[in-house]
């Protein structure tokens, strides 16, 4: 099996959502905002490190939090390959793919996340996420360098301006930044990364055997995650595979 951390958190999620989208194949046409905004401003920072700039003519918040992020953390460290994709074989039948934001030095990783959390408690988050392990592992780098920049909170006031609003966005950052914009260095021993793979192997296996088997059901919990509902809440209960869902358009069935 071909697998990503994308796929294996959707499987662990709900299985239900995970068979509509790589078994089925079918990927929502349009994307939340807040997924936009991640989108957006991950071209941002690639564009900062690759041209030494990026395009703030939209001037949205991606671009503030771009700004913020130039100003307070591209400072501190280089960063030779950006948007790199890898692709590493954890046993004979599981290969597992991904793409990583950046890597410094040669010997650190870098990724750049945005929430609308509390920064504190996405420290802590840091701890569980598979993603560090996953990449580590694919480099055999056992330190990772996270950037989180919090999207601005502030809304757009009557009478004011694109570019007034804009630039009060980027100064928004300017007071009590460390609560809005920091950087974590997070490490992990020898064990933990062996550990971790003996799990992913154990993960792909479990997907392997629900696909075969076809136990891939529901998990109601999932369908209000993040306060938001399911993408595939509409056609969860009745989907046809014959039917053509103009929300949805067909991607290959087991992608990434």
């Amino acid at each position: 099996m071909k697998a990503s951390i994308s796929k294996i958190r959707l499987f662990k999620s709900c299985r239900r959502a995970y068979e509509l989208r790589y078994v089925e194949g079918l990927a929502p046409v349009e994307v939340s905002d807040a997924l936009e905004t991640g989108r957006s401003y991950h071209e941002k920072i690639e564009s900062l490190y690759r041209d030494g700039s990026f395009d703030e003519s939209d001037l949205s918040k991606a671009s503030a939090m771009a700004k913020a992020y130039e100003k307070y953390i591209y400072p501190k460290f280089e960063v030779e390959a950006v948007e790199e994709p890898f692709e590493f074989r954890i046993c004979p039948e599981h290969t597992i793919v991904g793409r990583v934001d950046g890597v410094s030095d040669g010997r650190v990783l870098v990724e750049h996340k945005t929430t609308s959390s509390d920064l504190d408690g996405y420290e802590f988050d840091l701890e569980w996420d598979e993603q560090i392990p996953c990449y580590m592992l694919a480099y055999g780098i056992r330190t990772m360098i996270y950037t989180v920049v919090k999207k601005p909170t502030i809304r757009q006031k009557k009478g004011e301006s694109d570019e007034e609003f804009y630039q009060r966005m980027v100064e928004w950052y300017d007071t009590d930044t460390y609560s809005k914009i920091r950087y974590f260095t997070v490490l992990r021993t020898a064990d933990e990364l062996m550990q971790f793979r003996i799990e992913l192997v154990r993960m792909c296996d479990e997907m392997e055997r629900a696909e075969a088997s076809g136990m891939l059901y529901r998990n109601p919990a999932y369908c209000h995650h993040w306060n938001t509902l399911c993408e595939y809440a509409q056609i969860c209960n009745n989907y046809d595979p014959n039917e053509t869902y103009i929300n949805f358009e067909r991607r290959e069935p087991n992608g990434h």
